[in-house]
């Protein structure tokens, strides 16, 4: 019988934001903390450890739980199934919670993405967010396949920062075309807006020199799919490029492994909180027989039930009703 006193931590590391949650052996959620990205690929890695043991510092104290009675800590994070990657954030929270015995275990953000919508170690997620990726979890997670993922400089199709650049693409070729009177282009208009710019000769300034220019350039993603939704061609070009290559990375998967073709599919991310591009994906996806759905829990739920799952906790219908009652009380 496990003791009350004994409390685990789920972290979902993204590429913009990091949310960390605590909770005990009951399904109870007892508080959350939200600090920026944690991928260590496109922000500097003390950056992020120094993000990360804050973040943990202030959910200890904000909830009144000593760190020694930490039993698990799940973290999902992007790169987190690349073996050097994994090796470093296992090494900051070893040195952490060295004081006592603490599971620590480092898995793709994309696995507790999965967990949150379907409660369990077994189906597909794509994930467009940030950044993007799609992922097959078989065999209670000791299999996985996964099709794209690269990262902003080579990867990442379909995502936000996808979106974004596409559109900055779009904007500067215009601009070199028709000179200043492409200010008067709704996309145009739409990216000076965002960043706050009076002309487009700015526009290099607010995107290289900002703290972290990828999240910069994947935030040119609301206002390119509001465009889009408002039938702007150029826009909707843009957004429909992005859906068809997340049903690409899915594809890829689907055929290379004949199982998942049963499996439902787990849409996470930013950009499938959005209607019209949810609704597009999944009319882009109808050639499948894969059941879709987008979770009503956020991927850190998934990391906290990963994290009572490594200490062999089962998911029980009373468990599970108490997370998602708690968290939704949180």
């Amino acid at each position: 019988m496990r003791l009350s006193e004994e409390y685990f931590i789920g972290v979902d590391g993204g590429g913009t934001k990091t949310v960390c949650v605590i909770g005990d052996s009951s399904g109870r959620i007892i508080s959350k903390v939200v600090g920026k990205g944690s991928n260590i690929k496109s922000t500097k890695p003390e950056k992020v450890r120094i993000q990360i043991l804050e973040l943990l510092d202030t959910l200890l104290k904000q909830s009144g739980i000593q760190k020694e009675q930490v039993s698990s800590i799940y973290i999902g994070t992007a790169g987190g199934d690349r073996e050097e990657d994994k090796r470093t954030w296992i090494n900051w929270m070893s040195i952490y919670f060295q004081s006592h015995p603490c599971r620590i275990q480092i898995t793709n953000d994309a696995v507790p993405a999965l967990v949150s919508g379907s409660f369990s170690l077994n189906g597909l997620v794509v994930i467009a967010g940030t950044g993007s990726i799609a992922y097959l979890v078989q065999d209670e997670g000791a299999r996985t396949t996964r099709s794209g993922g690269w990262g902003y400089l080579f990867g990442d199709e379909g995502s936000g920062y996808h979106i974004g650049n596409e559109a900055l693409r779009y904007v500067t070729k215009y601009i070199d075309k028709h000179g200043n009177f492409s200010q008067d282009e709704p996309l145009t208009q739409a990216v000076l807006r965002h960043f706050k710019l009076q002309n487009s000769s700015e526009i290099i300034t607010a995107v290289y020199d900002h703290d972290n220019p990828r999240t910069a350039i994947a935030s040119l993603a609301k206002p390119v799919i509001e465009l889009a939704e408002q039938k702007y061609g150029p826009a909707n070009d843009i957004v429909q490029h992005a859906i068809m290559s997340l049903v690409e990375l899915l594809s890829t998967i689907l055929e290379r492994e004949q199982e998942a073709k049963k499996m439902p599919i787990v849409l996470s991310g930013g950009l499938f909180l959005n209607d019209m591009f949810c609704a597009s994906f999944v009319e882009a996806m109808r050639k499948f027989d894969n059941e879709l759905y987008v979770p009503s829990l956020p991927p850190v739920i998934g990391s906290y039930i990963n994290a009572l799952f490594s200490v062999g906790i089962p998911l029980t219908p009373k468990l599970k009703r108490e997370v998602i009652e708690s968290w939704k009380h949180l």
